[in-house]
């Protein structure tokens, strides 16, 4: 009897043995790893609309999905949310009500969508405009004491913008972005964007960015003072009548502060030349430096020059 000896696998059949074996362990993990659900939001686009209509609603449209899946392609969905579009290429003006399919959602294989939230969204086609308005600057708090914004200059003074018409013919101006002035004692120039948060349909064309020149200068007031007359250029003894002058002056605040009755301001006679005698002369005044005269009150005086000297 004879025996048969069991042939030996050829090397190349034992590799393909253990690629098989690797393969398959390899699908049971892809297959059987573990699943979970989890909430993303999902952000509406309006595709192939004309170019002369707009889409509005009164909040971004944005879907609330529940997606199930392996938890390692979830994780990659997180990353890169998937969007929801609507075709709005033969919508009219007026308003539009549009059922949320959720196999419109585009997720991996394998991912699936549960649940979306709304159903269903209702959303305004308008017509789309320009307008040209102003801009305002917008400045917060006040400059130092002292100290006045008389104007700002603001360029450019206008702005195209564009949305729909029936937002736009309620806007007359556009604001900037707050800009921050308290305590200035200088003009400034700086570049500020337009503030159009407040409706995000409409958009400036061209630059958002505008350029302001913040003029800063003194604050001008008015002050009274009442003054001693003196007289000069003469070695007499003298009387002015009457002895005092108010006089108002006008000019930077912090310079008027600093004033008191019988200082800051030079108020005198000139009496050069006059022998003994009774005389009527005006009042010489000399304001500080970048204050003006306003009125002066007397405005004449009478002066009577002694025939006693007065003491060196």
């Amino acid at each position: 009897m004879t025996r048969t000896v069991p042939r030996r696998l050829s090397y190349r059949s034992l590799l393909l043995i253990i690629a098989t074996l690797v393969l398959l362990s390899a699908a049971g993990i892809f297959f059987y790893e573990k699943q979970e659900e989890i909430a993303l939001a999902i952000p509406v686009k309006f595709e192939h609309l004309p170019d002369d209509l707009i889409a509005v609603s009164n909040t971004p449209p944005v879907l609330e999905a529940r997606l199930k899946g392996p938890s390692r392609v979830l994780e990659g969905i997180k990353d890169s949310p998937p969007s929801y579009e609507i075709d709005l290429s033969t919508a009219k003006l007026g308003p539009l009500f549009t059922k949320i399919s959720p196999e419109m959602i585009k997720v991996p294989w394998r991912v699936s969508v549960i649940e979306v939230d709304p159903a269903s969204l209702t959303i305004t086609i308008d017509k789309r405009m320009e307008k040209m308005v102003p801009i305002l600057p917008d400045l917060n708090k006040d400059p130092a004491p002292g100290y006045i914004i008389p104007r700002v200059e603001t360029t450019p003074s206008m702005v195209r913008l564009t949305g729909p018409m029936s937002v736009l013919e309620k806007i007359s101006a556009v604001r900037t972005t707050p800009v921050d002035v308290g305590g200035l004692t200088e003009t400034i120039k700086k570049k500020v964007a337009l503030n159009l948060n407040h409706n995000p349909h409409v958009q400036a064309i061209g630059e958002n960015l505008v350029e302001l020149e913040i003029v800063v200068e003194q604050k001008m007031v008015e002050k009274w003072l009442n003054i001693v007359i003196q007289a000069t250029g003469s070695n007499y003894k003298y009387v002015i009548t009457p002895d005092r002058i108010e006089i108002l002056l006008r000019g930077p605040m912090h310079t008027l502060d600093g004033l008191t009755q019988e200082n800051g301001v030079g108020v005198y006679v000139e009496l050069k030349g006059l022998k003994p005698g009774t005389y009527v002369r005006r009042a010489v005044i000399k304001p500080p430096l970048n204050t003006t005269l306003v009125e002066a009150k007397p405005e004449v005086f009478t002066v009577k020059v002694l025939k006693s000297r007065r003491a060196r």
